[in-house]
């Protein structure tokens, strides 16, 4: 063994006091990088776990968000207070409600909920619920319903996570309310239900679109990491997914060679921030996604009404000095047709199409779709309206073309309404409602047109509501009256028929025309209950007349209503009149615009025995073709078309002429608003079978027909006619 020597002893001195602490060093220095590294992935695995929570939980709340504003479309409608309150239009509920959980596109489970809580309507998945509301959701409904206003006057939906017989179920709740001021809210809403399954297959497509590896629904006592609760606090299952990896990822490729890769320690630490960088993009961008689509309508993707308001907002706010915007309001005509002959579907797809349209005429103006057929431009600049109106036009003139709904061409239009903001300044919803009403304006004038609000509007708009609700007060407490004018016989002067006229003096205004107060009654719905209680009313009155026609005009809006004939056929069993003895008078007008339906309910009329006369014949198109095709059994003539006949023999011919067509078309003909003596003697020469009108006989209460149906009244009108003959 060689001695040690100082140089030696120098050299392990050297090697102990610098290499072993070196060593030593390195080694902590391994350990520590070592450690760090264990540390660092572990880190990113729980951040990366915290992203995947968050994005899980944002998930969640899309699909309740999407419940949210699916309910909103369906429950936020005019229609749907119109054929969901009282007696609910089973058509109506059939073809909007039981056929959208059919294909379960946005929910497959509805519900319709009266005042009292019990339920009017069940659908699930294109059929009847086997289950009520209360065994479907429990208590848990209840839960919902505790903040949902239910008075009429707001509209506000909560949603939630329901355990159900049939799985987990996402349910929203709220009231039917009307989306203008057309309609009158209820006092006491009924509340739609709106449910749709929470599944597995539903979880995967949102690990989809969230991109969530391996999310799956677990029960509530799975090893899922995010607990789906109920509105009671209850869990009801969980959501779990895959572990995340990328942080061990890193480590193993990293840990082989970390000793001779101390230099590259920076790099590594880089990397693993890029990593963590990497994880807070993804959750930028799932947030970023997240905005947009509560900004944007998820159909047509263009700018929802919260982003119009915003942008109004700004855009009040910032205006320059001589600055204008415009409003253009437009919404379809036609569109709901296009829904019910072919289906959401086909509606969905022409929506897009007209949207496609719409972005590409509109170029750089803002262009938002603000309801289910609803589109709203915002125009800024020195000539603003005149550039809103002209391209107003221009959309209306785009939809003269059919569009493509889904592979098959349709024909809709629109109308328009102007809104401008120039000096006064104005909220954003202000000056949106006042584009809202100028367009409604446009359908009152007969649609395909443009109208610029006037105060005025708004003007009439109120005086009409309050007629509107005055009318809904007077058929509640009997305030509407029956006027008979009586019809004669052309031979014999014999009372033949009576017409049923409508009265109503409005407390503190006086008399209201019938075109009016009917008029209305069409815009707001009230058309059905009117006409029902003229029938019920007039057939009461009648049957104290025996053998005398009773003649009852029908609105084109009662003809289209699905419970029109089951409402005439309870009218008849209730009150046992005759429905040989009663005639229904419809316009022609009707008929022109709706051929097949029109036909369809002529034949359903007749098929009771009801005898159906085209009335002011004269003042419309009066066409033959029409005369043929449809099954009429009486021509009413206008007053119009006879007017002049004792002094104009081109008017006496024209009357002769359309008198032998209608002989010969086996149709009886009855001359409305005779006045003079010298018209009644020309009209029997030519043909005419009975004659109504002032020179005979004003409208009289019932009282006064019953006594002039008496033997003197009746020698009276003999009288009359002997004086014209």
């Amino acid at each position: 063994m060689s001695p040690i020597t100082p140089q030696t002893l120098t050299t392990r001195q050297i090697i102990l006091r610098m290499i072993v602490p070196a060593a030593i060093v390195l080694a902590g220095t391994i350990g520590t990088v070592l450690v760090s590294l264990n540390e660092m992935a572990e880190a990113v695995n729980r951040l990366e776990e915290r992203v995947t929570l968050r994005l899980a939980e944002a998930a969640v709340r899309s699909e309740l968000s999407r419940i949210d504003q699916t309910h909103q479309d369906y429950a936020v409608w005019d229609d749907a207070v119109r054929r969901l309150y009282g007696r609910i239009d089973r058509e109506f509920a059939d073809s909007n409600f039981r056929a959208a959980t059919d294909g379960a596109a946005f929910f497959d489970t509805a519900y319709l909920l009266d005042e009292d809580g019990n339920d009017v309507f069940a659908f699930r998945k294109g059929g009847t619920a086997s289950l009520s509301s209360r065994e479907a959701f429990g208590p848990m409904l209840a839960k919902l319903i505790e903040g949902v206003p239910t008075d009429g006057h707001g509209y506000a939906v909560r949603s939630g996570m329901i355990r159900t017989p049939w799985g987990i179920e996402k349910v929203a709740v709220g009231p039917v309310v009307p989306d203008g001021e057309t309609v009158k809210a209820p006092d006491h809403a009924r509340l739609l239900v709106l449910a749709k399954s929470f599944d597995g297959p539903n979880v995967a497509r949102l690990g989809n679109e969230f991109v969530i590896a391996g999310l799956e629904l677990t029960p509530p006592d799975g090893a899922g990491q995010l607990a789906i609760t109920d509105p009671g606090g209850t869990v009801i299952g969980k959501l779990g997914w895959r572990a995340s990896s990328i942080g061990g990822e890193a480590h193993a490729r990293i840990s082989p060679i970390v000793i001779v890769m101390l230099l590259l320690l920076a790099c590594i630490v880089v990397g693993l921030i890029y990593v963590a960088l990497r994880s807070m993009r993804r959750i930028q961008d799932g947030e970023a996604t997240a905005r947009y689509a509560a900004r944007h309508d998820g159909l047509t993707d263009l700018p929802n009404r919260a982003a119009l308001v915003d942008y109004l907002n700004h855009a009040i706010g910032t205006r320059m000095e001589g600055e204008q915007i415009a409003v253009a309001y437009l919404d379809l005509d036609g569109f709901k047709d296009v829904n019910d002959a072919y289906g959401h579907e086909a509606g969905d797809a022409l929506l897009v199409s007209v949207s496609s349209g719409f972005r590409a005429l509109c170029g750089r103006h803002f262009l938002a779709r603000v309801g289910g057929d609803e589109f709203v431009i915002v125009i800024s600049g020195a000539h603003a309206p005149k550039q809103a109106t002209d391209l107003a036009w221009a959309l209306i003139g785009y939809l003269v073309q059919p569009i493509d709904a889904g592979g098959r061409p349709v024909v809709v239009g629109a109308s328009a309404g102007i809104a401008t903001l120039s000096s006064s300044l104005v909220s954003a919803e202000e000056l949106l409602r006042r584009a809202d009403v100028a367009m409604y304006q446009s359908k009152q004038q007969g649609r395909g047109r443009v109208s610029v609000h006037d105060p005025i509007i708004d003007t009439v708009r109120q005086e009409r509501r309050e007629i509107a609700d005055d009318l809904r007060r007077a058929l509640r407490n009997g305030g509407l009256d029956l006027a008979y004018q009586p019809v004669f016989d052309a031979r014999d002067g014999k009372v033949t028929a009576v017409e049923a006229l409508a009265r109503w003096n409005r407390p503190g205004f006086g008399p209201v025309t019938t075109e009016t107060f009917v008029e209305i009654a069409e815009e707001t719905g009230q058309i059905d209950e009117l006409g029902m209680w003229v029938l019920r009313r007039a057939c009461t009155d009648a049957l104290e007349w025996p053998g005398i026609r009773l003649s009852v005009n029908i609105s084109p809006a009662q003809f289209r209503s699905p419970g029109f004939m089951a409402g005439v056929s309870s009218v008849l069993s209730d009150t046992q009149f005759q429905s040989t003895r009663l005639e229904m008078e419809v316009t022609e007008g009707y008929f022109i615009s709706h051929p097949e339906q029109a036909r369809k309910a002529i034949d359903a009329v007749r098929g009771l025995g009801i005898a159906v006369a085209l009335d002011d014949f004269g003042t419309g198109y009066s066409s033959i073709g029409y005369l043929k095709r449809f099954t009429f059994d009486r021509l009413k003539l206008d007053r119009s078309l006879i007017n002049g006949i004792s002094r104009d023999h081109r008017v006496q011919r024209l009357v002769q002429a359309t008198i032998a067509i209608a002989d010969a078309l086996d149709l009886d003909v009855t001359a409305e608003g005779v006045e003079l003596a010298e018209e009644a003697t020309l009209l029997r020469i030519a043909g005419c079978d009975e004659f109504q009108g002032f020179f005979f006989s004003q409208p009289r209460p019932a009282s006064e027909i019953t006594a002039l149906l008496a033997a003197t009244a009746v020698e009276t009108a003999r009288g009359q006619i002997r004086q014209v003959s």
